[in-house]
């Protein structure tokens, strides 16, 4: 899981995050889903604080041109941050490389007051910060608690050192190192167990069709053993209403046989209802690793999904009929996810604002108007705590998100007057950081080209009043780049977990729909059993007494009460032959129906029509049931054979001559009339002539590749 990956197996890519919400597609494992999305997101982080730096090295250009070894840091930091996003996209993000990122972080952090301008030295706008903060949180994500939170004691001690050569760092930094690793932390088990859930559910399915796999493969053994008693019981008693019972020796002898025959069927125990997968998977199948980085690396949990590439379910559902039944489920589940997003995203926002308490506290003494500063820094959370309330019926409503536009418009302008020095940046930095939070809940809410068009109107707000209150002033220019960087960057990572939930929704909703089908299946087999074994009582209480008498001489075969008796009893050996699936009963019905009107049936059957297609096995039942009714000969001979890729029905009589024979009429099925010597012989076939054999799977593969219902077996 480790090696290359494809272009395709990329759930999402960086330009795509804008999509509306994607089709219904299974097309990945949700944990596999949810690590690819998690490595383009910190990919984006990466690429986006490169940007940001050669922003920052832009605006301190005099300062850089001076300090050549400080520009060559910069430069190598950018190169880092490229090389970074483009292993995470193309291989994954793996212990080796957060090992590296941390250890880039740690040097820039511990050095800034070397490559950093002074005034930047301890700041929060800066690279440093931004390489300090993307360590920890891609620690948090790839390293057990243990070595995350050493990594989080040693990034924040590194930069409280390269920031301290002047005096005691501003606490600022340090809280955001710490705070963003803790909420990476706290965030990801909970996207991880949505995940896994889903993905455990669909485990569960395949694990249970595995099973149900093995228990076809006993009911069809089993079956094939109640085939075998068409020569000992069915044909013995189908001859002796033929008036076949002339040599005594050889009917008692037949007769005896299929009374043990019978005996030992109906000894036999049934199948259980369900059990483990007891066999190896099929060529055909795979071993997926459905596992995100852990601290148990090398243990790779195995689930056996299907043929396809490593990651990747066996395609989505097939077409809008296979998916039809799904949707409504899907569909709600959508919904409920959208929701969840929705209240963990005002969660989010409250907890950003409450960090933002204490830096407001600081910036209290020095700004114009202390209400209007408290005005600004209540406000959020009034908009918030009003949302959370919203988000428990729906989404904001369009003058809802409006209103927090405006207020978003309005905390620009008024942090911006509010600044009451030359160190405007500073007293800027806490209104202009609870934009981003306010904006998610807008996000969250409307269709993508508002929040898109809102996060423009606020990102151009923020750079008006930057300019008009600290023109051309790097350190205010550097801060601006950070919050126009906290702005897009959690607009992107929102919209980002959005596609993954509904993902997740439809592979849970496809997951519930094949549980439901199987536990039809299973409710169908038990009924099937149940009649079964009321058939098989009945051929204990009449069929085997029957042929014990005529085996041990009590009974004539040649008397016509008997051979009535041989012919009536035939008929309820053939409907338990048939009565394992619907097919087999209709097809006993038609044999059935051409018995009442006189023609005896003499059948020999290997395999079932259950494997074929429904069409299929709807042709051979109609074919069959129209055959018997226009033949005129009271003795018919009847084979049929089938197996999983093939079937044939072979239909044999007597035919008088100069009588037109039936004409072919086949469909999806060959069929071949003969007369020879006043023998008629009619085969219907399939596949036709010219078409290759069905290409199958293994039993049941269906149930997770979402192939039609009605064609599973």
């Amino acid at each position: 899981m480790r090696g290359r990956r494809e272009s395709s197996a990329r759930l999402f890519v960086l330009p795509s995050f804008l999509m509306a919400e994607p089709r219904p597609q299974l097309t990945l494992l949700p944990t596999i889903a949810l690590r690819q999305v998690l490595e383009a997101v910190f990919a984006a982080l990466r690429l986006y604080a490169a940007l940001f730096l050669v922003g920052c090295v832009l605006l301190w250009h005099g300062w850089y041109a001076s300090h050549p070894f400080a520009l060559l840091i910069a430069a190598l930091a950018v190169a880092w941050s490229l090389t970074f996003a483009l292993v995470a996209l193309r291989r994954g993000i793996g212990r080796a490389l957060s090992a590296g990122n941390v250890a880039a972080a740690l040097a820039l952090a511990s050095g800034a007051r070397l490559w950093l301008p002074p005034e930047s030295v301890g700041e929060s706008a800066s690279f440093v910060l931004l390489a300090a903060t993307h360590a920890t949180a891609v620690a948090a994500w790839a390293f057990p608690t243990g070595p995350f939170l050493a990594v989080t004691v040693l990034t924040a001690g590194a930069f409280a050192a390269g920031a301290s050569a002047d005096g005691p760092p501003s606490p600022a930094p340090l809280i955001i190192i710490v705070c963003v690793g803790l909420l990476v932390r706290y965030v990801m088990p909970q996207v991880r167990a949505l995940a896994g859930g889903a993905e455990a559910q669909l485990a569960a399915v395949a694990k249970r069709r595995v099973g149900e796999d093995d228990v076809l493969i006993l009911l069809r053994a089993q079956r094939e053993r109640e085939l075998s008693i068409h020569n000992a019981v069915l044909n013995t008693l189908t001859g002796i209403a033929w008036g076949g019972g002339a040599d005594g020796h050889l009917t008692r002898r037949r007769c005896a046989e299929g009374a043990m025959a019978l005996t030992g069927l109906l000894g036999e125990r049934d199948p259980p209802r369900w059990v483990g997968p007891v066999r190896r998977p099929a060529d055909a199948e795979i071993l997926v690793s459905a596992r995100g980085p852990r601290a148990d690396e090398g243990a790779d949990g195995e689930l056996v999904i299907g043929p396809g590439p490593a990651g990747h379910l066996p395609g989505g559902p097939g077409g809008p009929d296979s998916w039809a039944p799904v949707a409504p489920a899907a569909g709600s589940l959508r919904a409920l996810y959208t929701m969840r997003l929705r209240r963990a995203t005002s969660r989010f926002a409250a907890l950003w604002l409450i960090l933002l308490v204490l830096p407001a506290g600081r910036a209290l003494p020095q700004v114009r108007s202390v209400p209007l500063a408290l005005a600004m820094l209540l406000a959020p959370f009034a908009a918030v705590a009003v949302a959370r309330r919203r988000f428990r019926t729906g989404p904001l409503s369009q003058p809802e998100a409006a209103a927090v536009v405006l207020l978003c418009l309005g905390i620009t302008l008024g942090g911006g007057w509010n600044a009451a020095d030359a160190d405007g940046a500073r007293m800027m930095a806490w209104p202009m950081l609870s934009l981003p939070p306010l904006l998610m809940l807008v996000t969250v809410s409307r269709p993508m080209w508002r929040w898109v068009l809102a996060s423009v109107a606020v990102a151009a707000a923020m750079i008006a009043v930057s300019l008009l209150f600290n023109p051309w002033d790097p350190l205010s220019l550097s801060a601006l780049l950070l919050w126009l960087y906290y702005l897009w960057i959690m607009q992107i990572c929102l919209v980002m977990v959005g596609p993954l939930l509904w993902s997740t929704a439809d592979v849970r909703a496809w997951a519930g729909h094949c549980e439901r089908e199987l536990g039809q299946r299973a409710e169908n087999r038990d009924q099937l059993r149940e009649r079964r074994r009321g058939l098989l009582r009945a051929v204990e209480r009449d069929v085997a007494p029957l042929l014990a008498a005529v085996a041990a001489g009590r009974l004539d075969p040649r008397a016509e009460v008997v051979r009535s008796e041989c012919a009536r009893r035939a008929v309820a050996v053939r409907r338990l032959l048939f009565d394992d699936d619907a097919v087999h009963s209709a097809i006993g019905e038609a044999i059935d129906a051409a018995e009442r009107h006189g023609t005896v049936v003499s059948s020999q059957i290997s395999g079932g029509l259950d494997q074929l297609p429904t069409s299929v096995r709807g042709e051979f039942v109609e074919q069959l049931h129209h055959a018997l009714r226009v033949m005129p000969s009271r003795r018919v001979l009847l084979t049929i054979t089938a197996q999983s890729r093939t079937a044939s029905l072979f239909l044999s009589c007597s035919w008088p001559a100069g009588q037109v024979p039936p004409a072919p009429s086949g469909r999806a099925i060959d069929m071949i009339v003969d007369v020879d010597d006043g023998q008629l012989c009619m085969e219907l076939r399939w596949p036709p002539a010219g078409t290759p054999p069905r290409l199958g799977g293994p039993p049941g593969l269906g149930v997770l590749t979402g192939g039609p219902p009605a064609e599973r077996t």
